[in-house]
């Protein structure tokens, strides 16, 4: 039983990086799709699980400045731009 789940989940590490590596699309495009699965897919994880989802970081100007502050939302302890 667990030597065929062992070999399963080898196959299926084996072809997602080989259709990674093999993609029709650019290694940015490619992470940056992976990384928007992998946030959704931990959400659904975290929902759940009833947890606070994660909210992707952000880049905010602050008053037209050239600074920039990164603003991370996360559930009720939100904090806003002052």
């Amino acid at each position: 039983m667990f030597a065929l789940l062992r070999t399963s989940l080898r196959f299926f590490v084996v072809g997602f990086v080989v259709g990674t590596l093999f993609a029709p699309r650019s290694g940015a495009e490619t992470r940056q799709m992976l990384r928007d699965k992998f946030t959704v897919m931990v959400n659904q994880i975290l929902e759940l699980a009833a947890l606070p989802p994660i909210e992707p970081r952000t880049v905010v100007k602050n008053d037209g400045e050239g600074r920039a502050r990164r603003t991370v939302t996360r559930g009720t302890n939100a904090r806003s731009p002052s």
